[in-house]
């Protein structure tokens, strides 16, 4: 009996220790649940983390996954031969065990995401034809790093391309000139390379005997230079104003009439006196820096003008003539017939010897202040063959009669100006038929047939009554007016009808063209242009559109010549060949791809309608 209380004392003396040590041993990863204490290992979770930038945030809640392997947690009871519940983790991550009353609880772990924001990658890609802000953003940089040297317009063109080729290659990039993201993210890096810099050495200086220095000469402007000076300072005023654009021709030191007239010319310019006189006022501005330049000479020197010319020098003569109203056609520089009998015209009614060459006696007559107008020519008598003869014909007018009429009215009548009998009397019938000749041909229209008149009819040149004189962009006159008119009621014409030949007609005139199928497409009104626009055969706007051949690769001709000229305007090809060759294909497809057609080289309806449009897009 004894035995058996002993044993139970020891078993339950052997109880109160395991419970004694349960309540005193404390596994590493518990915590007490004492009301009292402030200890927690998680405490430093309640801190949140400083975050220098700012995180993209997660599209997904973020949930912590720990890579520690946790503590064992060690069953106490069941060793003891005691059941205990096993551990499961809670909603939150609490961990609950129950046993004897006590609960272990683990709190939920919060943990703030810290993100590093990355730098969004460049998506564009620029390369030539391409324009904006992007690219000027580009060309800003490239020129920050030395390798743009051009002007930042936002343009990408073949500068820039070099550029970035020249940055790629300093850069280890792949040099294609195309700016895509590789190339973008290292331009805008802090690690991208500068243009090395030249450096051109010098060479080792030479000892040499030190130079007299040259003492440039400064034009003498304490001077009175007139007509009749001649001499080294004569010669220098000249050339100046040959520089300004004021004189045309050779300096020769003689101060003439034509010089006096280009020095009145310069004076009116500047708000000087106009005296044609050059003294120290005139010469200060002349020779310094204040000098307006013009870009149409006034007067010509030293030089022999004559038919079959072209020059500003023909231009500057045919506006004196027509100041003298030896002429009343366009100051178009080209000598021509209608220029040659004004010139003769002029020098008949200027005692000058009448060969229709302007030479330096007949210039010098022309441009001074005594020259004589065409009124000169008229003549007051009247009868047969009455008037003033010029190189061999006689002013001839409303009341004439006699052979000269006869002549005047075949010529008249062969070129289909005239339509009554040849009778040799000078009605009514023959100055009309005169004065449709004069306005066809660019001449003084008055009816009266003088020599300038009967020169340009017995001449080759001069344009039947079916002809038309062609009209070209800077043109002014009756005839554009009425062109433009034309070109209104035709609906290709939409500006002002001014009777002024500017850029809108250009395109007007351009667009019929193309639309009635007239070769080459140039935007001049010629007499093949002009014909058909004032017949009934003029197909208008709004008509069915014309119809092209195809052109592709290998093909030769005229067809060929004009689109290349058309490439070539809009910038995507460099000269015309009349070959449709490799290159001609690539800016053919080059043109397609930027006007948003199909790409296959091959010059088509729909590619060569667009290009011969009013609105292609260029290459750039």
């Amino acid at each position: 009996m004894k035995k058996r209380i002993l044993k139970g004392l020891t078993l339950a003396a052997v109880l109160a220790l395991c419970l004694a040590l349960t309540g005193c041993v404390v596994p590493d990863d518990d915590y007490t649940t004492n009301p009292g204490s402030n200890y927690s290992p998680y405490d430093y979770q309640n801190v949140a983390p400083e975050i220098t930038g700012t995180p993209t945030p997660s599209p997904t809640p973020y949930n912590p996954v720990t890579t520690d392997t946790p503590e064992p947690t060690i069953d106490w009871y069941s060793r003891w031969g005691n059941a205990t519940p096993t551990p499961t983790l809670a909603q939150g991550g609490a961990i609950s065990v129950t046993q004897s009353g006590i609960t272990l609880i683990t709190p939920p772990l919060t943990t703030t995401q810290v993100v590093t924001p990355t730098p969004t990658a460049a998506s564009t890609v620029l390369k030539v034809g391409a324009d904006g802000a992007e690219v000027k953003k580009l060309q800003t940089r490239l020129k920050e790093l030395g390798y743009y040297k051009g002007s930042v317009d936002g343009d990408f063109g073949t500068g820039t391309e070099t550029a970035v080729k020249n940055f790629q290659q300093q850069n280890g990039l792949s040099a294609d000139g195309v700016a895509g993201t590789r190339t973008l993210d290292k331009l805008y890096s802090s690690s991208a390379k500068r243009a090395p810099t030249i450096v051109t050495p010098k060479p080792t200086p030479r000892k040499t005997a030190t130079p007299t220095p040259r003492v440039t000469a400064v034009p003498d402007t304490d001077v009175y230079l007139e007509t009749g000076s001649s001499g080294s300072k004569v010669r220098t005023l000249q050339n100046r104003l040959i520089e300004l654009g004021w004189l045309d021709g050779t300096a020769d030191g003689a101060y003439s009439d034509a010089t006096a007239y280009a020095v009145k010319a310069f004076q009116k310019r500047h708000g000087l006196w106009e005296d044609g006189k050059a003294g120290p006022d005139t010469l200060t501005i002349l020779y310094s820096s204040r000098a307006d330049k013009t870009s149409t000479p006034v007067a010509s020197i030293g030089e022999t003008l004559q038919e079959g010319q072209s020059s500003d020098a023909v231009r500057a003569m045919q506006k004196r003539l027509k100041e003298l109203d030896y002429l009343s056609g366009s100051a178009d520089g080209s000598f021509g017939t209608a220029t040659k009998a004004a010139v003769i015209a002029f020098q008949t009614a200027n005692g000058l010897k009448a060969d229709g060459k302007a030479g330096t006696s007949t210039l010098n007559a022309l441009y001074s202040d005594d020259a004589k107008s065409a009124d000169t020519l008229v003549s007051s008598g009247s009868g047969s063959g009455a008037g003033v003869s010029v190189n061999g014909y006689t002013t001839l007018r409303e009341g004439d009669s006699g052979d000269a009429v006869k002549k005047l009215q075949r010529a008249l009548k062969n070129r289909g100006y005239y339509s009554g009998s040849i009778d040799g009397t000078y009605g009514s019938g023959t100055v009309a038929a005169v004065t449709a000749f004069q306005q066809r041909n660019g001449l003084r229209v008055d009816g009266t047939a003088g020599p300038t008149t009967q020169t340009a009819l017995y001449g080759s040149d001069a344009l039947d009554a079916d002809d038309y004189a062609t009209l070209r962009p800077g043109d002014s006159s009756s005839e554009v007016r009425n062109m433009q008119y034309t070109l209104y009621e035709l609906g290709y014409y939409d500006g002002r009808v001014d009777g002024v030949y500017g850029a809108t007609t250009e395109d007007a005139v351009r667009a019929f063209q193309i639309r009635n199928d007239l070769r080459p497409v140039d935007g001049i009104a010629g007499n093949k242009t002009l014909r058909l626009l004032y017949s009934d055969k003029a197909i208008g706007a709004s008509a069915a559109e014309t119809d092209f051949d195809t052109l592709r690769k290998g093909d030769r001709g005229s067809s060929v010549v004009e689109m290349q000229e058309c490439l070539q305007e809009l910038g995507y090809l460099s000269e015309p060949t009349g070959y449709y060759d490799s290159a001609t294909v690539e800016a053919v497809k080059n043109f397609q791809r930027r006007n948003g057609l199909t790409v296959d080289g091959t010059a088509g309806q729909e590619t060569l309608r667009l290009l011969y449009s009013d609105d292609p897009v260029p290459a750039y």
